[in-house]
C-alpha cells in the first residue's frame, strides 16, 4: 500500500510518516480516481499537480520567482519606471536596465502594463504569482 502526501500529492515511502517534499503528514491510501471527488488535484494526472497554480505575470524565461501578486502589481504601477518591481522579482539585470532608461519614460509605460497584468493574473490561492 503506497502513501500519498495530502499537501503536495507526492508519493512517499511506506515507512515514512512525513512527506520529504513538504513535511506534511501522509495518508495511508492512494487517492481515488473518482471524477466526482473534488480534492484539489487533477484526476488521472501522474504528477498530481494541484489545480489553480499561479500564473505568469509578463516575465518570460526560466528565471521566474514566486512573488506576492499585490506587492508586485503595486510596485510596478507606482515605482515601475525605476524597475523596482524587477528587483523585487529577482530580475536584477532588468531592474538595472529600467533604471538606466528611466529618463525616456519607456520603462514607466512597460511597468504600468506589467503591473496591470500582474494584478489580473490568476494567483495560486495564497496570493502569489510567478514574475
Amino acid at each position: 500500500m503506497s502513501r500519498i502526501c495530502k499537501n503536495c500529492g507526492q508519493t512517499v515511502d511506506d515507512n515514512s510518516a512525513f512527506c520529504p517534499n513538504c513535511g506534511a503528514s501522509v495518508q495511508d491510501t492512494v487517492p481515488s480516481t473518482n471524477v466526482n471527488s473534488n480534492d484539489g488535484y487533477q484526476q488521472n494526472n501522474p504528477y498530481q499537480q494541484p489545480m489553480g497554480e499561479a500564473g505568469t505575470a509578463w516575465g518570460l524565461g526560466d528565471d521566474k520567482k514566486l512573488v506576492s501578486k499585490v506587492a508586485y502589481g503595486v510596485l510596478a504601477i507606482l515605482l515601475g519606471g525605476f524597475g523596482i518591481h524587477k528587483f523585487y522579482a529577482g530580475k536584477t539585470m532588468w531592474g538595472i536596465i529600467y533604471i538606466l532608461l528611466c529618463w525616456t519614460g519607456i520603462p514607466a509605460i512597460l511597468a504600468l502594463v506589467e503591473g496591470i497584468i500582474g494584478l489580473t493574473t490568476k494567483d495560486d490561492g495564497q496570493g502569489n504569482i510567478y514574475a
